[in-house]
């Protein structure tokens, strides 16, 4: 069960390096990954993953990194994230409603398997949301909002568009990883339009209510 609560000190090995703002959590694999840590009052925020940790408290996380290396560590980007309903609790983790964010990760409904989709893992990709998708002929055909994960492994096989994309309908569209290439801030596809359009369409299933009210959760996303 998770240690790290909001207000914690994170302490390196020189001292003290400012105090944890917030969690990100896995919504697939239920576990927290980074710490947001606010480093000073007016200062930015930085993500320090996890495997950083050396042991946590709810009053002290120490961490393996000095006062340089958490300087290197990523900006935390909050609309990269989703903030889950108040309501849901996960039992391997005790966690305050409020404190953390999820990743931006969606799972096939049941009965949708994923296994001759190229996949790749979850730490390889190199885009956020809000990233730019444009077809192999350069149209623009909207932005990244989230990835799908297979279960089975944890590792992402497609790209979801779900909202601002060129398409008439207002159903999620899919794209597999094998047909893209991630620039930074930008993917590639190695499909043309009227290729995107014709892709089977996958019912997704999100994470925001899932644990509390699966019924309100499908009527928010009534494609899924």
């Amino acid at each position: 069960m998770s240690q790290f609560r909001v207000g914690a000190v994170v302490r390196g090995p020189q001292g003290d390096l400012g105090r944890v703002d917030a969690l990100i959590v896995d919504p697939t694999s239920r576990r927290v990954t980074h710490l947001v840590v606010l480093r000073h009052r007016l200062g930015p925020r930085v993500l320090v993953p996890e495997s950083a940790v050396l042991e946590a408290t709810p009053e002290v996380v120490s961490v393996r990194l000095d006062d340089a290396e958490i300087e290197q560590c990523d900006r935390f980007d909050e609309p990269s994230y989703d903030r889950p309903d108040p309501a849901i609790t996960y039992d391997e983790l005790a966690l305050d409603p409020g404190s953390y964010f999820l990743e931006p990760y969606v799972s096939p409904i049941e009965g949708w398997a994923l296994a001759e989709h190229e996949r790749i893992p979850k730490g390889e990709v190199s885009i956020r949301r809000g990233d730019e998708v444009l077809a192999s002929d350069g149209s623009r055909l909207g932005q990244v909002d989230e990835f799908l994960v297979d279960p089975a492994d944890g590792h992402i096989t497609h790209i979801v568009l779900r909202q601002g994309h060129i398409f008439r309908h207002d159903d999620d569209v899919l794209i597999p990883v094998g047909s893209a290439r991630f620039d930074e801030g930008q993917v590639v596809l190695d499909l043309d339009v009227a290729a995107v359009e014709a892709l089977p369409k996958i019912p997704v299933q999100r994470h925001r209510h899932v644990e509390t009210d699966r019924g309100r959760d499908r009527a928010d996303h009534p494609h899924q």
